[in-house]
């Protein structure tokens, strides 16, 4: 019987388990991927010992490594040479920028931060003339093994010869200065032996950079403060943890982001899947009270009839589990591929557990279980004698809502369609909720569109409107602007300059750089939410709108600055507003100000500038022969990175949404013109008879799905609302911040495509009334 049953309601079984399917594959997916990417990157730090903390010095005696080996705790401690460097790329025009880090003096690999030689060999210890580069960087320009391209050491260029590739766990996300995102071909990791970094920099006997690994047990926040002493004679920057270093940032922040899209989407279809069982369930019941007060007559125990409705539901369950576990798995393996290749990992751990499979499978379960439960309860506990008699028919009377239709003088049909909607308004308010899931699901691909759109409106037209910044090896006084001036093709400069301090509000801290730009900067600017331009006065502090939120800052609060550079003074100053950045924390002062506060003089760290594209090759070339400059960044080229990273991941999440979506929504209008046409099909064949076309028979059904439809329109835009908040808030981060924009453009998409899809679902049960036996159908009850 239980067989008999599932066959005979295979169709309406496969869109409910296809629906579950959905929230068992976003779920495997999602915990795959954040597993397999979680697990590869902790080997990855743990085969290749990963430092613990890093501390970046202008010039430190080499024994000081030696001092901060000692330190409790400290299990190891490396110095280093690190500068970064100009590059002449043959056949490329524009400069490329390169983090240089010295090698062991004894030609072997550093012992914190292994890279893995993935080509070629080390270079040699006493060789000025080879060098080791990163993978991503040899593959995106072309490069192999006993390839040549130029670099300025100290001014002098040099040509250097490729002798090996690698890839590091401190560069699986490698972002040069300047930069927002990485750019494989623009920006490359050298390795170059510690005898010829000594020479060319005037380093030997000293590092500029130091990590350090610690034991399991080490209070982290000791180890830094220990470090910052010995190391503030001789101009320590201020040592920072794993948690705050770029690259351990941006990919522990995207695997964060996948338990959190497997935390809010998969509830929905577990919902909907519980609602489209319950709805099928019931409808069973109904037409088989008969059946049911039978088998109750003849012995059956209450349990017996449960638990058949019960598995009735579970066997469609274990469709959408199978479904979803095959779909999940291959999807977990290849998007895990896809972000190992992208924050090149060298190998990628896929091991989807048991316990995630289990998960999802019992949800699934679980999900039929309570939607059948009700139900099935309720069948077990009618008496035979009531089971086996016809349903108490709908007491119908005329109600306000009937005069009120009545007045408007609607069609017969479209009374049908009405009353029908009125008098079970439970099952009309649950489809309702059912379908405007499918709307917010569109709607939240929709905001993520609109979002990005915002942040590139803000980042590229509004803040940031300069061709190109130049990064300076080291701050240099407001003169250097005159030099920059001469340089081929620049039309206007404007100096920047950033300083390293940590902002204190009572116990929350955070690190950041605050940004002194000349008054009435135009190139690149802070502007607050309706886009104007907000600038600095007196000593008051800007900050953005996510330091707000960390610190608990509001405008005219005080907040402590400690600098972390220069004399690393302390001032306590006023918030005089709040801007909106997407990008990183900051914070803005006025130049004048900062001038008074450090009493070093204005200086600027990278001068802005805007380019006469006629002249970019005679800029690019000097670009290339000038040493006081660690990157040159083209906007125009971070822009069209970021686009092409967002088409790409856009294109896929906004399929998968659709997709998803579609299956929400076939879903729950198969089943629902499924039930109602055989609960109705009596009533429509009685109207063909009476002399109603078929097409006006038609409409009852299709007009009554639809109507469903157009209601469920509001909810859905409500919901849209409520998860895109959700995924906004959940998506955010120190490294980016991601708006709610809701627009009517994204709204009224996510509406055409669940109308559309409807429409779709409930001509195609329409047919059957093509097909009516109408003596058959007048026979028998369904």
């Amino acid at each position: 019987m239980l067989l008999r049953d599932f066959r005979r309601l295979w169709s309406q079984s496969l869109a409910i388990a296809l629906v579950l399917a959905c929230g068992v594959m976003i779920l495997l997916t999602a915990f795959g991927m954040h597993r397999a990417l979680d697990d590869t990157l902790t080997a990855f730090y743990e085969r290749n010992e990963m430092a613990d903390i890093w501390a970046n010095v202008d010039r430190a005696p080499s024994h000081v490594v030696n001092q901060i080996a000692a330190l409790d705790g400290v299990t190891q401690a490396r110095g280093r040479i690190e500068k970064y460097l100009i590059l002449d790329i043959p056949g490329r025009i524009k400069s490329a920028s390169g983090l240089a880090l010295s090698l062991p003096v004894d030609g072997d690999l550093p012992d914190l931060n292994v890279p893995i030689v993935r080509s070629g060999r080390l270079p040699a210890p006493r060789a000025s003339d080879e060098v080791m580069v990163n993978e991503p960087f040899a593959i995106a320009n072309g490069f192999e093994v006993g390839d040549t391209f130029s670099a300025l050491l100290s001014g002098q260029k040099r040509e250097l010869t490729i002798t090996g590739t690698a890839l590091s766990p401190e560069f699986v996300y490698a972002i040069g200065p300047g930069n927002l995102m990485p750019d494989d071909a623009g920006f490359g990791v050298l390795w170059l032996p510690e005898i010829a970094m000594a020479a060319a920099f005037d380093m030997t006997g000293a590092v500029n950079s130091i990590a350090v690994s610690l034991t399991r047990d080490t209070q982290p926040e000791a180890v830094v403060a220990d470090i910052d002493d010995l190391l503030d004679p001789y101009g320590g920057s201020g040592a920072f943890l794993r948690k705050d270093q770029m690259s351990h940032a941006f990919v522990s922040t995207e695997i964060e982001q996948l338990k959190n899209m497997a935390i809010i989407l998969p509830p929905i279809f577990f919902g909907i899947s519980a609602f489209l069982v319950n709805m099928v369930i019931g409808r069973i019941i109904a037409l088989e009270r008969t059946e049911i007060g039978l088998m109750k007559a003849l012995g059956y125990a209450d349990l017996h009839i449960a638990a058949h409705f019960v598995l009735l539901a579970g066997l469609t369950a274990l469709i959408g589990i199978a479904l979803g576990w095959l779909t999940g798995g291959l999807a977990a393996r290849g998007m895990a591929g896809l972000y190992a290749q992208y924050f090149k990992f060298p190998y990628l751990i896929f091991n989807v557990s048991y316990d995630a499979y289990a998960i999802s499978g019992f949800l699934a379960l679980l999900t039929a279980a309570i939607g059948a439960l009700r139900s099935a309860l309720g069948a077990a506990r009618l008496p035979p004698a009531v089971a086996m008699s016809p349903p108490a028919p709908p007491r119908y009377k005329k109600g306000l809502l009937d005069r009120m239709l009545s007045s408007l003088r609607l069609s017969q049909p479209t009374m049908m369609i009405w009353r029908s909607l009125l008098r079970w308004p439970v099952r009309t308010f649950m489809s309702a909720v059912g379908l405007s899931m499918a709307v917010a699901v569109l709607i939240a691909a929709g905001f993520f569109i609109s979002a990005m759109d915002k942040i590139v409106d803000v980042a590229f037209s509004q803040s940031n409107r300069q061709d190109a910044m130049l990064v300076f090896t080291a701050p240099r006084p407001l003169s250097a602007l005159e030099d920059v001036r001469r340089l081929p093709g620049v039309i206007a400069v404007e100096g920047e300059y950033q300083a390293a301090v940590t902002l204190h509000n009572g116990h929350l801290n955070k690190q950041l750089a605050i940004i002194t730009r000349g008054e009435g900067a135009t190139l690149a600017r802070a502007v607050d939410d309706q886009g104007r331009t907000v600038e600095p006065q007196g000593e008051g502090i800007i900050i953005t709108n996510r330091v707000a939120e960390v610190l608990d800052l509001a405008r005219g609060d005080m907040v402590d600055v400690e600098f972390m550079t220069g004399r690393k003074e302390t001032f306590r100053l006023p918030v005089s507003g709040v801007v909106t950045q997407y990008f990183g924390l900051g914070a803005y002062m006025a130049r004048d100000a900062m001038a008074h506060l450090t009493r070093d003089g204005i200086e600027i760290s990278l001068a802005n500038i805007s380019l006469d594209s006629a002249a970019s090759d005679a800029f690019n070339q000097t670009i290339k022969e000038t040493p006081a400059i660690a990157s040159a960044v083209r906007l125009g080229d971070m822009l069209s990175g970021f686009e092409d990273t967002l088409d790409q991941n856009v294109n896929t999440t906004n399929t998968l949404f659709i997709v998803i979506a579609m299956l929400i929504t076939v879903g729950l209008t198969y089943n629902s013109a499924r039930i109602l046409l055989s609960e109705r099909a009596r009533e429509l064949a009685s109207l063909r008879i009476l002399g109603f076309s078929n097409s006006e028979v038609s409409y009852v059904l299709v007009g009554e799905t639809m109507l469903i439809a157009v209601l469920a329109q509001p909810l859905g835009w409500i919901f849209g609302a409520l998860i895109s908040s959700a995924m906004a808030s959940s998506f955010t981060s120190d490294l980016y911040s991601i708006p709610l924009v809701l627009t009517a453009a994204s709204f009224a998409k996510a509406s055409l495509v669940v109308l559309g899809t409807s429409l779709l679902a409930v001509l195609f049960v329409r047919r059957r009334i093509d097909r009516f036996d109408l003596v058959s159908v007048m026979k028998t009850r369904e």
